[in-house]
């Protein structure tokens, strides 16, 4: 009797658990197919499921409450999916240990948490803990140890730590390049890297980083798709650095097309490009010397064809000189002769010597400010 009571016992609790993974893999197959309201439903029948279990966790259970957990954050409910991940990963702990490589996957995903809401310093030994377990289950090396080295190197470059970020990205682009089906995450990490080596003041590094993480998303997603947009957008604010203007607003240009087409000219991301394009301004150059006799000397040079960026470098007292003369401005912010002076020419015409302030100044306008969105 005793045993035909066990047996009736572990049937009820395996047809718990059968209902109970059913629930949860229909709630994230109506998220996947964007049946969103009919997910939200199912995830809470799910839930209720999971409360009504009075047993000691087994593996469909803690399985469960990470998938379960994967699909409130997704579903944008970041505090009920992060207590989800501290059961599972307590759930994990108890029946595998603490190196068992489910648990690296809890561990990672309880760090995306803590990094969404800003606790880098939760966030850090989490990532760390996966990174160790996977390292010792799969290799340094291997593409899924790839994903928390960059999860990880991307935090150490939010919060400055260079010299800690170098390795683990460098290590994540080099696994995922070099994996076959994962050039979407080489894409991730290269563009990770371009921001690394933008901040170290590398900044042809970066471009060229860039340059690949763009050509990958356009060639695995189509060269429509958003996830080539945002990285257009940081490719476009290193250009804007590097005081390529014209380039920046081209490149901001081709992002806004891709987004307004996707996802429609009211999307937050839309009216994020519209933005900063609204605030670039015009490309320049300037050279500014003591005397109108060396002014017109100089003036002179360029009618004969020397080149603005040699003799601004050489000569100009201005602080844009050690830069060629290269500066960008919006029209507004600009002292009103100089502003007037600019507002004379068209792209690639030189100004005539003019007097500026107590100096004698020549300026060339390379482009005009971006017109305003529409």
């Amino acid at each position: 009797m005793v045993a035909l009571l066990l047996l009736l016992a572990a049937a009820v609790q395996a047809a718990a658990a059968d209902r109970l993974v059913d629930a949860v893999r229909a709630a994230g197959d109506l998220y996947r197919r964007g049946r969103q309201e009919e997910a939200s439903k199912a995830a809470v029948d799910a839930l209720a499921l999971l409360d009504q279990r009075r047993d000691p966790p087994d593996f469909d259970v803690a399985s469960s409450l990470n998938d379960l957990g994967a699909l409130l954050f997704a579903q944008g409910d970041s505090e009920r999916a992060g207590q989800l991940f501290q059961r599972s990963r307590d759930a994990y702990s108890y029946l595998a240990g603490p190196g068992d490589t489910r648990l690296a996957t809890i561990l990672y995903n309880l760090a995306g948490i803590d990094v969404e809401k800003g606790r880098y310093a939760e966030a850090e030994p989490l990532y760390r803990n996966a990174l160790a377990i996977r390292e010792r289950t799969f290799g340094a090396a291997h593409p899924i140890t790839a994903e928390v080295a960059n999860a990880l190197g991307y935090l150490m470059l939010q919060q400055k730590k260079l010299a800690e970020a170098e390795p683990l990205l460098e290590r994540a682009a080099e696994a995922w390049r070099g994996a076959e089906g994962a050039e979407a995450f080489a894409a991730v990490a290269l563009a990770n890297l371009a921001l690394l080596r933008w901040r170290q003041g590398k900044l042809i590094q970066a471009e060229s980083l860039y340059r690949q993480a763009i050509e990958i998303e356009e060639k695995v997603f189509g060269a429509q798709h958003p996830e080539a947009a945002a990285t257009l957008m940081s490719f476009a604010a290193l250009q804007q650095a590097r005081g390529a203007i014209s380039q920046s607003v081209s490149t901001y240009q081709r992002a806004l097309a891709i987004v307004e087409k996707s996802l429609g000219p009211a999307d937050p991301l839309a009216m994020e490009i519209r933005g900063r394009l609204a605030e670039s301004g015009g490309e320049y150059q300037i050279l500014v010397v003591r005397t109108s006799d060396e002014a017109a000397l100089l003036r002179k040079r360029l009618d004969a064809g020397d080149d603005f960026a040699a003799l601004a470098t050489a000569h100009s007292i201005d602080p844009n000189a050690p830069h060629g003369g290269f500066f960008s401005a919006r029209p507004a912010d600009l002292r009103e002769d100089l502003r007037t002076k600019l507002a004379a020419l068209q792209p690639g015409q030189i100004s005539p010597v003019f007097p500026l302030g107590p100096a004698w100044a020549i300026v060339k306008k390379i482009s005009d400010p971006a017109p305003p969105p529409k």
